[in-house]
């Protein structure tokens, strides 16, 4: 999918002076801009997430797998076009031409891996390279390398590009991109054509030390699913460098401090199951925890859980609290709240008080619920009024629907032929569950002492700039490829550059909107090829050359099992004026 606009001419800058040439005019609607780290303190947290731990994150990180391998077919008519003349942006120092040739090919110095957490929350990395630019500061890859196709977030996190990258190796430092821009199609419409970006970043650092500034805990939660909560939101976060973030247990005990449970900045948190869940502990086994009615009743085979128990050790019920019959939603004499956690019952009162078996308080001295002998009200041994009497467990159905007829609180007595009256309660239940009182997200906050290196093209350098290029011109192809071939085949570690050569032809690849692409015969494997540099004139001899693509697929074209086609959008004049957005944007130092 490609959007025509008038350009006219070709641009040469930074030294290259070429009379009569001008500048493509670039719609600025046509180019889309988005911050990465935006602060020196965000990109001081990125640059020590990949340092830290021994740069594990840097040495797991594998290739990124997001739109890979995409059906491409040659076309012989059609293809890519371009929009004016052929332009040029000279690489750094290549201001003047060389007739030098090399009968090997040097690799570019400018060539390395972005690295970048995926939709997955893992670390992945692309293959990139240095640019020319104003400020020495950009880099080109793929735009999917960049741009979060898969979770819909605008960009990918902690987006960093290490130049000459291997095996944990940082030669040249690392450099943490701080505004990524693609064009416009791309970042609405993912579209292939426009499948580009350009990354300006900050001056590259080095560790002097790398240490573990201090253990991370955060507040207790009464649930799992609330710290699950708060690890997601510490992942998402993109200005502090955390490591190791996992969810752990609270236990409580003899012995144990009320700030264990929470108290300091958690007690009163989800208090809507009675009172006594969040009073005090149980000296010999722990702080009370709310369980389910089913558990409770697992734990308690053959009791009525409306009674007083007495209950297994370790586990106890809240006393029951009084509702009024518009809150009671059944006529069954009990039921079980949605979500499990609270028992509703209804017990008649239209006995005389002192009746029966001195369970609902008549009867003797020191019987189950205490009421004194032969008189009052039925009690729980300390006065209070109207418990429930005993009677066979209850029913724990589930609640009933919202349409469901309240219970009266009268109704006839068919053997005894008088009205009953009813009294309506809740209750909950708590068990130690071996002394688990919540849980809690800890980890480490990583603290780097960070030392400055310097702009990254003065460093390793910077590519030229190619577009509205001829098609069928040789170009060389630098990158990192890894994996294996559609028939099993592993022919590329990822572990090391490589690099390949042949001449751009046109491709379609309808899957990812691609009209006008480019091809090159390569057996380049796996999703590392993703970013790879597409260089054209390029001199051995001085590492130098133009970018006039970079992959963003592979395809096996003759369906015999082997890649052997790498894919790239046709840069015209529309990828120039996203280049020139970019291209002379300051940076500066994080340190």
């Amino acid at each position: 999918m490609k959007r025509s606009l008038a350009f006219g001419g070709l641009v040469a800058t930074a030294g290259l002076l070429a009379a009569g040439l001008a500048a493509p005019a670039q719609a600025a609607g046509d180019v889309a801009s988005t911050p990465l780290a935006n602060t020196n303190l965000a990109a001081q947290e990125v640059a020590a997430f990949w340092y830290g731990e021994a740069k594990a994150n840097l040495i797991n990180a594998t290739p990124y797998g997001v739109e890979t391998k995409i059906v491409a077919k040659h076309v012989s008519t059609g293809g890519p076009s371009a929009d004016t003349k052929p332009g040029v942006v000279p690489a750094i120092g290549d201001e003047k031409k060389t007739t030098s040739k090399s009968k090997n090919v040097n690799l570019p110095k400018t060539v390395g891996k972005v690295f970048f957490i995926g939709g997955d929350g893992r670390p992945h990395w692309c293959t990139a390279t240095s640019v020319q630019s104003g400020y020495r500061n950009l880099v080109a890859t793929a735009g999917h390398c960049v741009y979060d196709t898969e979770s819909n977030k605008a960009t990918l996190d902690k987006w960093v590009f290490v130049p000459g990258y291997y095996q944990g190796k940082t030669p040249w430092g690392i450099y943490v991109g701080k505004q990524a821009f693609t064009h416009y199609d791309y970042d609405v419409y993912e579209d292939g054509d426009r499948d580009y970006a350009f990354v300006t970043v900050y001056n590259g650092v080095l560790p002097e030390s790398v240490r573990a500034d201090r253990h991370y805990e955060s507040k207790v939660f009464r649930t799992r699913a609330e710290a699950e909560k708060e690890l997601r939101r510490l992942e998402a976060d993109k200005t502090t460098g955390w490591s190791d973030l996992r969810i752990v247990e609270v236990r409580g005990g003899r012995g144990n401090d009320d700030h264990h449970h929470g108290r300091g900045d958690h007690r009163g948190r989800d208090n809507d199951r009675g009172r006594d869940y969040d009073r005090g502990r149980d000296n010999d086994r722990g702080y009370k925890v709310a369980v389910s009615v089913a558990d409770f009743a697992k734990l308690n085979p053959n009791k009525d859980l409306t009674g007083n128990g007495p209950w297994a050790e370790g586990t106890g019920a809240d006393a029951p609290v009084e509702i009024s019959k518009s809150d009671y939603r059944s006529d069954q004499d009990s039921y079980v709240s949605r979500d499990g956690s609270t028992l509703y019952f209804r017990k008649p009162v239209d006995g005389k008080p002192g009746d029966g078996d001195g369970h609902h308080g008549g009867g003797k001295d020191g019987d189950h619920h205490g009421g004194g002998k032969g008189g009052g009200k039925g009690g729980w041994g300390d006065g209070r009024d109207l418990a429930p009497s005993p009677s066979p467990s209850p029913v724990t159905s589930e609640s009933p629907a919202a349409d469901s007829t309240p219970a009266n609180d009268q109704g006839e007595d068919k053997g005894k032929g008088r009205e009953r009256v009813y009294k309506y309660f809740k209750r909950t239940f708590w068990a130690t569950k071996q002394g688990v009182v919540g849980y809690k997200v800890v980890g480490k906050k990583l603290a780097i002492g960070l030392k400055d290196v310097g702009r990254l093209g003065d460093n390793v350098g910077g590519q030229g700039l190619a577009y509205n290029q001829k098609v069928g011109k040789p170009v060389f192809i630098f990158g990192y490829p890894s994996g294996s071939h559609p028939d099993g085949n592993y022919a590329f570690t990822g572990k090391t550059l490589k690099w390949a050569y042949g001449k751009t032809f046109a491709v379609q690849a309808p899957e990812v909107k691609g009209e006008e692409l480019l091809g090159v015969k390569t057996s380049f494997t796996g999703e590392g090829s993703i970013g790879s540099s597409w260089l054209l004139n390029y001199q051995s001899a001085r590492r130098l050359g133009y970018l006039n693509g970079v992959t963003i697929g592979l395809a096996d074209t003759d369906k015999n099992g082997r890649i052997d086609t790498s894919v790239s959008p046709y840069f015209d004049g529309e990828t120039y004026g996203v280049y020139k957005s970019a291209a002379n944007l300051w940076s500066g130092k994080i340190v």
